[in-house]
């Protein structure tokens, strides 16, 4: 389920608990060896009392020339929320991966069974392409109420977000942090908004 699908439920969820909102957006920042870069997105929509649906979207967005996959993520949330994969997942889930050098990190999705990968690196995203993994959000009902997108990018304990990169054409790998940017157009309209005011 894309994000865009998410919004559809948010009318029909806001009465019910929690808050969502129109996407937190990220993109890479500082990385290991300077290869992999990309984009994404977070989500979160409440479901219920105590649940939600979180969407991570990301697409893989390194210089073509080089190739380079990306095949796993992992992320830190706010306390006393737990994560699992919605159904129908292709990657596999992570619980307290290891995204070293930036520490450990809360949860994640990997196309293999760890952080660090095994088996063909084309199983991941390719460059230029993009993926969304849908996970359910579980938490009391006075947690999940101030639940919103920036919960599942906490950066209290150091680096909120880390993408890893396999199978470049040098033989390298790459583990890159992710930064919170402005969402798309926002720039755009802010200096639209400047011209106006000029006027």
């Amino acid at each position: 389920m894309s994000p865009r699908n998410l919004l559809l439920v948010v009318p029909l969820c806001a009465g019910v608990a929690g808050s969502a909102s129109a996407s937190l957006y990220f993109s890479s920042g500082p990385s290991i060896a300077g290869l992999g870069t990309f984009t994404g997105s977070m989500t979160f929509v409440a479901t219920g009392a105590t649940t939600g649906q979180l969407s991570v979207e990301l697409t893989n967005t390194s210089p073509i020339g080089n190739s380079g996959w990306l095949t796993a993520f992992a992320f830190n949330v706010v306390d006393g929320v737990s994560l699992s994969l919605a159904p129908g997942s292709t990657w596999n889930f992570l619980v307290n991966p290891a995204g070293s050098p930036y520490g450990d990190f809360d949860f994640g999705a990997s196309t293999s069974e760890s952080w660090e990968g095994g088996g063909p690196p084309s199983n991941g995203i390719a460059i230029g392409s993009t993926l969304t993994t849908v996970f359910t959000v579980t938490a009391n009902a006075s947690v999940l109420a101030t639940l919103t997108d920036s919960s599942f990018l906490d950066d209290s304990g150091g680096h909120a977000f880390v993408a890893r990169f396999r199978g470049f054409a040098d033989g390298n790998s790459d583990k890159v942090t992710g930064v919170v940017v402005p969402a798309p157009g926002a720039l755009a309209m802010l200096g639209l908004v400047g011209t106006r005011r000029r006027r």
